[in-house]
């Protein structure tokens, strides 16, 4: 390993944390794209993703290469000596570390640009759910998941050690019960849709307050 490599584990069941090699290789909007289709409809080759996004299969084999180096995705097995390789999610996911990368001037862009991305992917998701919820009420989709879908938000006082520990804990609790459902696709389990589950742990502070309207300002 030089130090151009990113740290992957060489387990695909352990979860990667995302170094700055890899943050960058990330930053790429097709990748993200790539990823996201990945995420959601299971294992594909470059000719399936490009024919899903508009894209030409050269360059989604170019984008899905470097999204394997830099350890997002790996070969689905079982799937091997065809003309094209099959790619699935790594099975352990990733975490990175938001506020390391945007206070570190080297990697800021890129971090906002990764970020910027996920938070508006969030947005727009349940936007489109509850949009659903509101338009099409009787629609058998939406009668089958209105009492699991769930919002929620909590707030309490804490300090930063107590805040990191109810964390970790949730991380814990999320990952085991994540555990139960890897390898799941349509086919396996056609009784079965994508679920999203969002968690963000921050403080509300004075200093912050208005901080987002004067990114916006600054941008138009």
């Amino acid at each position: 390993m030089t130090d151009d490599d990113p740290d992957i584990p060489s387990d695909p069941h352990e979860q990667m944390q995302v170094d700055a090699q890899a943050l960058r290789g990330l930053a790429h909007p097709l990748r993200a794209r790539l990823l996201d289709e990945l995420r959601l409809n299971g294992p594909a080759t470059a000719t399936i993703l490009g024919r899903r996004l508009g894209e030409s299969s050269g360059a989604t084999s170019y984008h899905l290469r470097q999204l394997s180096r830099y350890g997002f995705i790996d070969n689905e097995p079982g799937r091997t000596g065809g003309r094209e390789r099959w790619w699935r999610m790594r099975p352990g996911g990733w975490s990175m570390s938001g506020h390391e990368f945007l206070s570190n001037p080297q990697t800021r862009v890129a971090a906002q640009a990764v970020l910027g991305r996920l938070y508006q992917q969030k947005q727009e998701r349940f936007a489109d759910w509850t949009t659903l919820v509101r338009d099409s009420p009787d629609l058998p989709a939406v009668r089958r998941w209105k009492d699991a879908a769930n919002d929620s938000m909590s707030h309490a006082r804490m300090t930063p050690e107590e805040a990191a520990e109810f964390a970790d804990a949730l991380n814990d609790f999320l990952g085991s019960w994540g555990k139960r459902f890897q390898g799941r696709t349509s086919e396996s389990h056609p009784d079965t849709d994508v679920v999203q589950v969002d968690t963000a742990l921050f403080p509300i502070l004075p200093e912050a307050e208005g901080r987002s309207g004067e990114d916006a300002a600054e941008e138009d």
